[in-house]
C-alpha cells in the first residue's frame, strides 16, 4: 500500500513541475507572438493616425462664414465670392485671387450679355475691380496635410448700373460688327460692279472695232 502511494507521488511531482515550468515559460517575453503582433499593430496604427492625410484641410476658427455664401441676386445686381486655392506663400495666394476674380467676372459678363466667347469689349483692370467691384475681403492661413498654407477671398458686387454698362458695351460692339460686315459687303459689291462695268466696256469696244 505504501509502495503504491510513493509511486503515485513520484509520478505526480514531475507532472506538476512540467506544468509549472510551462506556465512560467509562457509568461516570459516573446512567448506570446500573437499578442505581441497585435500590440505592434495597435502602436503602428496609432502612429499612422497621428499623421494627417495629405488632402486633410483644417480651417481656422476665425474664418468668416460669408466665404461660403452662394451667389446672391438682388434685383439686377449680383454678389458672389471668389476664393483662391491654398498657396505656399501669401504673395502667390494674392496673385491667384487676381486671376480667379478676372475669370469669374469674364464668365459673369458672358452670361449677362450672351457672349460666351471673348469679353474683351468690356475691359476691367485690377485697380477698377478693387475700387468699384470689391466688397468684403479676407486673408488667412489654413492647414493642408499638416502644412501651413495661405488663402485669400473677396466679395464681388456687380451693381445694376454696372450690369447696364456691360449690356451697353455688348450692344455697341454688336452694332460695330454689323456695320463692319455691312461695309465689307458694300465694298465687295462696289468692286464687283466696277469689275463688271470694266469688263462690259472692254467687250463693247472690241465689238465696235470689229
Amino acid at each position: 500500500m505504501h509502495d503504491f502511494q510513493w509511486r503515485t507521488l513520484l509520478l505526480t511531482v514531475p507532472f506538476l513541475l512540467g506544468c509549472t515550468l510551462g506556465r512560467v515559460t509562457a509568461d516570459e517575453p516573446g512567448s506570446k507572438p500573437q499578442e505581441n503582433v497585435k500590440v505592434a499593430k495597435e502602436v503602428q496604427g496609432a502612429k499612422e493616425l497621428s499623421v494627417a492625410p495629405l488632402d486633410h484641410v483644417v480651417y481656422p476658427k476665425d474664418r468668416p462664414t460669408w466665404i461660403s455664401d452662394p451667389v446672391k441676386q438682388e434685383g439686377n445686381g449680383t454678389t458672389f465670392v471668389v476664393v483662391s486655392g491654398p498657396s505656399d506663400t501669401r504673395e502667390q495666394s494674392l496673385q491667384d485671387l487676381k486671376l480667379m476674380r478676372r475669370a469669374a467676372l469674364s464668365n459673369y459678363i458672358g452670361n449677362v450679355t450672351g457672349t460666351f466667347g471673348s469679353t474683351d469689349f468690356y475691359q476691367i483692370n485690377d485697380q477698377r475691380i478693387d475700387r468699384d467691384l470689391s466688397g468684403r475681403r479676407y486673408s488667412g492661413e489654413l492647414t493642408v496635410g499638416g502644412t501651413t498654407q495661405y488663402e485669400n477671398a473677396v466679395e464681388i458686387r456687380v451693381t445694376e448700373s454696372e450690369r447696364k454698362l456691360m449690356l451697353d458695351a455688348s450692344k455697341n460692339i454688336e452694332v460695330s460688327q454689323r456695320l463692319a460686315t455691312l461695309g465689307v459687303a458694300t465694298l465687295g459689291g462696289f468692286i464687283t460692279l466696277v469689275v463688271s462695268s470694266t469688263a462690259i466696256g472692254v467687250a463693247v469696244r472690241r465689238r465696235e472695232r470689229k
